[in-house]
């Protein structure tokens, strides 16, 4: 009988066991001499209790790159509701009068929406971004079939600063920082699409979208052997593109971010107006206090919450947080989204979920974590994720749009040779000496999950980024080595 007693204790007193085992054996795990120099702060939450499983560094305050998007997207599912949808209008005014005296408006009033045109949608959808002009243009042509006075392009719902001040000047021709504009455009990036000619010929070139007055310097030379190397710059004064390297085959397009969204926009639905017989007579942006809510809207895009989030969180789309960011700030304070009333909304709801300390100690700069003036500590990241994981009408929305471990997404090469008997979903981050992963390891069966955030800064040259993330990788699994205890605990047991 002594024995039994003494057994079921032991069993009882397991989950705690392992509780206490793990911070040690997290400690051992970032004294590896491969990680040497790097600071890292790690943090396991039950967010069934709240109760800290493991606490190493973790209220060091650090660079969290794009673990920012956990932020940034839970605290826009949790302000704008997840039946929030981006709307893009085509307005019609057939009494406005344009500035030459022409009659008729269409505005294009945007709303902020980072998916409008992106290709990757339009693809899964089977369309092309010269079906969605064409579908403005019949939808003009059907209000209007005399003609356009004026083509407004009202990109007022945001602010118009594009491009965040600290977000490093040589990387601001890539895509992933792409200007974020109250109108956004094929994910505001310019395709090049590159087909090889004879030996050191230039290649031929198509762009998307088809932007006829845009001239592409093409630098670039065929060749039939050695590495395919194309790449394009636009100058940041002049906006003039170059396209550079060699160019072996017709691959995937090399892209570009686009200067002035909203006037690049307008320039092609004027354009393509103009092919129609429809070429308006003036083609310009919204002035600051302008009153435009006159006319009748003839054609709408709308796009859900559920979208946006996960095209920001699983592929880790920079634009995509940067609108939700915005959008934050403009749906609580009704003025022009940007970055500092955005950057306000989400500290006042980070204070209201999780205490005010938690707005007071975090440093937002932007809403993808492309800035590393952005600071968060671990603690406050896996707090977040409890409150997330805790809330019924957040929780699936939320962590559905973070991509699941070796399936999709930014995880899908990651965690191999680790094997994972539960559902791990979490979001990956990476800059230069920075490397960060955030998430839930969830058992289905049981209902249980556990929440973690791993984050390192100070990376040596020398510490390789396998070593880094191999680290994180095995962080999760312990996470799931206490759920599989906590489970075994709580099974019923039997006896006599």
């Amino acid at each position: 009988m002594v024995g039994l007693f003494a057994l079921a204790a032991l069993v009882a007193l397991a989950p705690a066991a392992v509780a206490q085992s793990i911070p040690g054996r997290i400690e051992r795990l970032l004294m590896d001499p491969g990680l040497s120099g790097s600071r890292t702060g790690v943090v396991l939450l039950d967010p069934e209790t709240g109760e800290a499983i493991a606490a190493v560094n973790a209220d060091e305050s650090l660079i969290p790159a794009s673990n920012m998007k956990i932020l940034t997207s839970g605290a826009a599912l949790a302000v704008l509701g997840r039946d929030f949808r981006f709307r893009t209008e085509l307005v019609h005014d057939p009494e406005a009068a344009g500035a030459n005296g022409a009659q008729g408006r269409i505005v294009l009033r945007g709303s902020g929406d980072p998916a409008l045109a992106d290709p990757e949608l339009l693809k899964s959808m089977k369309m092309t971004v010269e079906d969605l002009l064409d579908a403005w243009v019949e939808a003009i042509k059907k209000a209007s079939p005399l003609g356009v006075g004026e083509l407004v392009v009202d990109d007022r719902v945001f602010d118009r600063q594009f491009v965040h001040p600290t977000w490093p000047v040589q990387q601001l021709n890539r895509w992933y920082c792409a200007e974020v504009s109250g109108v956004n455009f094929h994910t505001n990036v310019l395709s090049i699409f590159t087909e090889p000619q004879g030996e050191g010929q230039p290649p031929r070139l198509t762009l998307e979208p088809a932007a006829p007055w845009l001239s592409v310097r093409n630098k670039a030379r065929s060749v039939r052997t050695g590495n395919h190397t194309a790449w394009a710059a636009r100058d940041l004064s002049t906006g003039a593109i170059t396209l550079h390297g060699d160019i072996r085959w017709a691959n995937d397009p090399v892209e570009v971010a686009m200067s002035d969204n909203a006037g690049f926009v307008g320039q092609l639905l004027a354009d393509r107006l103009a092919r129609a017989g429809l070429r308006p007579a003036t083609v310009r942006s919204a002035e600051p206090d302008e009153d435009l809510t006159k006319g009748k809207v003839i054609h709408a895009v709308v796009t859900d919450l559920a979208t946006v989030l996960q095209r920001c969180n699983v592929d880790s789309h920079n634009l995509y947080a940067e609108a939700l960011i915005k959008r934050l700030g403009r749906e609580v304070t009704g003025a022009p989204g940007s970055w500092s009333n955005g950057s306000a909304v989400l500290r006042m709801v980070l204070s209201q979920r999780l205490g005010a300390r938690a707005g007071q100690t975090i440093t937002v700069a932007d809403g993808s974590g492309m800035s590393r003036e952005n600071r968060v500590t671990p603690r406050m990241l896996a707090s977040w994720l409890a409150s997330l994981a805790s809330d019924p009408a957040l929780a699936r929305p939320f962590f559905e749009s973070l991509p699941e471990a070796g399936e999709e997404g930014t995880l899908k090469k990651r965690f191999r040779g680790k094997e994972l008997r539960y559902e791990v979903r979490a979001k990956s981050g990476y800059l230069t000496g920075v490397s960060s992963l955030s998430g839930m390891v969830s058992d289905r069966t049981s209902g249980r999950s556990v929440v973690f955030s791993v984050i390192t800064n100070d990376k040596p040259n020398r510490v390789s980024l396998a070593a880094v993330r191999d680290m994180e990788e095995q962080v999760v699994v312990l996470a799931q080595e206490w759920l599989e205890r906590q489970a075994g605990a709580e099974r019923p047991r039997q006896g006599g």
